[in-house]
């Protein structure tokens, strides 16, 4: 397996611990009681900057030169890619719900707490998808040039949450995951 392939993987477990944590926000709703509605901003910013703009381009690199190489791959790679679309313009509709709430505006709870819980629900299973379907067979059919290439077509910049060094904006959600980790059994 390529380096590449293993920082999607490692992504895709970084991601996993923010869409907890935006699932437990949203368990708060349920429970009729108040989410940190800061923190789900924080996260759901995070998630439409960070995976919707490098690491889901990334992926469909990988996913091209999959569909180029193994015909039969290639109705798996358009729907996940379109996967990738409807996840981008799903977390931007949340983020401007957090936002107006976060400003003051107010809205049903059914606005935020269904998008929201969609949302995770269908990151998870786009994950769960590539990791279970192209992941293992990009270890197996990509060579080392094709990871060179795809590697040469990516914008690299440090992870604001999971790098060495965060960005301010995101102090909170490290303290969070930090907090989650020290509790029994990890949550």
């Amino acid at each position: 397996m390529t380096d590449a392939l293993a920082a999607l993987r490692a992504e895709h477990v970084n991601f996993g611990k923010l869409l907890d944590l935006l699932d437990g926000e949203l368990a708060l709703f349920r429970q009729g009681g108040s989410p940190n509605y800061e923190l789900m901003l924080d996260i759901m910013f995070y998630m439409t900057h960070y995976p919707d703009m490098l690491h889901h381009p990334k992926e469909e690199f990988v996913f091209a030169k999959l569909a180029r190489r193994e015909a039969r791959l290639r109705s798996a790679v358009e729907e996940l890619t379109r996967q990738h679309e409807l996840l981008k313009e799903s977390g931007a509709k949340l983020v401007m719900e957090l936002e107006d709430i976060v400003n003051g505006s107010i809205l049903s709870r059914q606005e935020v707490e269904g998008p929201g819980k969609a949302y995770v629900d269908n990151f998870r299973s786009h994950m769960d998808r590539e990791e279970g379907e192209l992941f293992p067979v990009a270890a197996r059919l990509l060579r080392e040039q094709d990871w060179t290439a795809i590697e040469e077509k990516i914008e690299r910049r440090e992870d604001p949450i999971f790098g060495r060094i965060a960005e301010k904006r995101y102090a909170a959600i490290r303290d969070q995951i930090a907090r989650e980790a020290s509790l029994p059994g990890g949550r």
